[in-house]
């Protein structure tokens, strides 16, 4: 099923989880996603799973040994790679350049950042999408809103048009009881913003490449070769990375999919690489 179909597929779920999300909000609070919004941009992924953390073989905090080019014990997850830092956050922003995805292997991935959902059961975050179906490489771009008793899908930027090269820059803003979703092309100028009315508590800020789950499975890794992120930042200023921030896949059958590298020498990114397709897992 190719990105823009599961998006159609997904638009009765978006109605839903519109009125769950608007059901939790606080009073007088409008829902995070509006009924316009649900019909003009409906979900990839099915009620449970999409974007949240799955701590790898070993649990929350099991270390890696270290491969070529990784970090110095590395995190394992069964979904997500990159780096992610537990603290007290109001924003959380870095760029990237859309891979160019290869069409040899199958499989859902994304690339953002977020709020929350490292360190707690929310998560606020916008990215982009690369899927790869039947040899067909597509490309697109999202935010998305999980709250502990909603896990609402990702909802479609309609009309935001990304390809393989583009700079994009990703950043989620907490401001009271809302936050701003947005996604700039640095190469277009288009950008794309939603503002949900829900903030999680900001206790963990993420830069990931990530294993989608659909359909409640975490699936295959497509091969998207590396992503850099550059210009990481929380609360405005460089995140100050460390190694033992950093998060790398591994699968049920201990695969390691990916190499997160160490930090740059200013602190402020890194590079992902892909290593294997891995195996497609229960999202539980």
């Amino acid at each position: 099923m190719s990105f823009a179909s599961r998006w159609a597929a997904g638009a009765a779920v978006a109605l839903v989880a519109a009125g769950a999300l608007a059901a939790a909000a606080p009073a007088g609070a409008a829902p995070a996603h509006s009924a316009q919004t649900a019909q003009t941009a409906s979900a990839v992924h099915a009620v449970s799973g999409q974007h949240r953390f799955f701590p790898g073989p070993g649990g929350r905090g099991h270390r890696l040994p270290t491969t070529t080019g990784s970090t110095s014990g590395a995190q394992s997850s069964y979904n997500w790679a990159g780096y992610a830092k537990t603290g007290t956050f109001s924003s959380a922003s870095a760029t990237w350049t859309v891979p160019t995805t290869l069409s040899t292997k199958s499989g859902y991935a994304s690339t953002w950042v977020g709020l929350d959902g490292y360190a707690d059961s929310y998560l606020t975050q916008t990215g982009i999408e690369e899927d790869v179906v039947n040899g067909r490489v597509t490309y697109g771009a999202w935010w998305e809103v999980i709250t502990p008793t909603n896990v609402a899908p990702e909802v479609a930027f309609s009309g935001f048009t990304i390809k393989p090269g583009d700079s994009i820059t990703g950043t989620a803003t907490r401001n009271g009881s809302t936050t701003t979703l947005t996604l700039k092309d640095n190469t277009t100028g288009k950008t794309a913003s939603h503002t949900a009315s829900f903030a999680g508590p900001g206790a963990s800020a993420e830069w990931i490449q990530e294993d989608v789950d659909v359909n409640g499975y975490i699936s295959t890794a497509p091969d998207w070769q590396k992503v850099t992120f550059t210009g990481v930042k929380t609360n405005g200023v460089s995140a100050g990375l460390t190694s033992s921030q950093s998060i790398d896949i591994v699968d049920t059958q201990g695969t390691r999919e990916t190499s997160t590298s160490a930090p740059n020498s200013t602190k402020d990114g890194f590079t992902v690489t892909w290593l294997a397709t891995g195996t497609r897992t229960r999202a539980d």
